[in-house]
């Protein structure tokens, strides 16, 4: 994804340890991606969220979105 030129979408948007989580089971399944607003996000939530919630966003590929969704809501009804 460095230097692709490939225009990146959220995928998801948490806090810290959950977006990790998110972004380990991203990888698992082949999907590249990147976290946004990593340092910030931990230190001033409030600087780069409304109300400080789901500071940290997981960027995919706009080509790979559909994929990341899949795979996040897949994962989802395994957990409950």
């Amino acid at each position: 994804m460095e230097n692709s030129g490939e225009h990146l979408v959220q995928a998801y948007a948490a806090d810290f340890n959950e977006a990790m989580e998110i972004q380990a089971r991203l990888q698992d399944n082949n999907i590249e991606s990147f976290i946004e607003n990593e340092t910030l996000g931990v230190i001033a939530p409030w600087l780069v969220s409304a109300g400080g919630m789901a500071p940290v966003k997981v960027m995919v590929a706009q080509k790979d979105l559909q994929a990341a969704m899949d795979v996040l809501s897949r994962n989802d009804d395994a957990e409950s």
